[in-house]
């Protein structure tokens, strides 16, 4: 089994996100003896956001006859070698926080590289993948339609690539589990 664990939140070891995230990787490694866990901060390690060059080189949309950069090239690598670990995962955790009512940055660009570059019209690796998205930030009850509208947002975008099993754990339902233990 193969397990990507992404954690995307600044705010660090205080991040519930972060701490859910990492609860629901040790019960998937306590379940799955012998995973292969790859871990990808996405806070502690930041994307750059996609350029037009960038969009157009993943896209295969790049004029061969120009010349590419050279970091514009080890963006497109790193870009193949993000979506290359997702399609390899089983399981993919995203601690996925709503920052100002939105996805964090550091979020939005690691979707940005894989969205453009997985091809619908390629096998349908990505249906077998297990997606569960750990969100947090919006507990009361007059956020908790803001809160629909960014997990829905969140599973468009990956239905758009083609994941059919995704999960949804709100941080609030691991505090309640954890107040009734």
């Amino acid at each position: 089994m193969n397990i990507l664990h992404i954690d995307s939140c600044v705010r660090g070891d205080q991040s519930r996100s972060r701490q859910h995230t990492a609860a629901t990787v040790a019960k998937l490694t306590a379940a799955h003896p012998g995973a292969h866990t790859i871990y990808r901060d996405l806070a502690a390690a930041p994307l750059s956001h996609v350029s037009g060059p960038l969009l157009q080189a993943m896209s295969r949309q790049w004029n061969a006859a120009i010349p590419m950069h050279p970091d514009l090239r080890a963006e497109v690598l790193l870009s193949a070698a993000l979506l290359q670990e997702f399609i390899d995962a089983d399981i993919v955790v995203v601690g996925a926080p709503m920052h100002n009512y939105f996805a964090p940055s550091s979020l939005k660009v690691w979707l940005d590289r894989l969205l453009p570059l997985h091809d619908p019209g390629e096998n349908d690796c990505m249906a077998e993948i297990q997606v569960v998205l750990v969100t947090s930030g919006a507990d009361d009850p007059a956020s908790a339609t803001l809160m629909r509208h960014y997990e829905q947002q969140l599973q468009a975008a990956f239905a758009s690539i083609g994941v059919r099993q995704l999960q949804i754990a709100r941080s609030s339902d691991f505090a309640a589990q954890a107040d009734r233990a």
